[in-house]
């Protein structure tokens, strides 16, 4: 990519991770080293220049935000992890933590919903496997 690119601008951090809704195309997140998740609505003709206008940001996090991952089912339900272990689920609509997971305290590497979104999983640096049920707010 030139250093001539627009880009999506408006973090004050490295971004860690995005992810487009799977139920709007142009519906971006992103995650960031400065605590926070950014929603952008791309333009249909892409952007043209750089880009900072984003249409919410979710700033509850307290540590960097490393993992984003958009329900399978649920239209604007969102998952976020920080380097911290803590797993929030956004509705992003409201902008809202509707759900918050703090009993992992290992960084998290990958996190992923299952089929349907009843659970989501999470890998950790300590080589463990979390599986979080956000409709108990418990751990399986």
């Amino acid at each position: 990519m030139s250093p001539n690119e627009p880009k999506v601008t408006g973090h004050k951090g490295q971004v860690q991770d995005l992810a487009f809704s799977p139920f709007h195309g142009n519906l971006l997140a992103t995650a960031s080293a400065d605590c926070t998740v950014k929603l952008w609505s791309i333009p249909d003709e892409g952007i043209t220049e750089n880009y900072d206008k984003f249409d919410a940001n979710l700033n509850e996090h307290c540590k960097k935000v490393s993992l984003i991952g958009w329900h399978p089912s649920a239209e604007y339900t969102l998952a976020a992890a920080d380097i911290g272990g803590t797993v929030k689920i956004w509705d992003v609509q409201s902008e809202k933590c509707m759900f918050d997971y703090t009993g992992n305290t290992a960084v998290p590497w990958s996190m992923q919903w299952n089929h349907d979104g009843s659970m989501i999983g999470l890998i950790t640096k300590e080589k463990k496997m979390h599986i979080v049920d956000p409709r108990q707010e418990a751990a399986a």
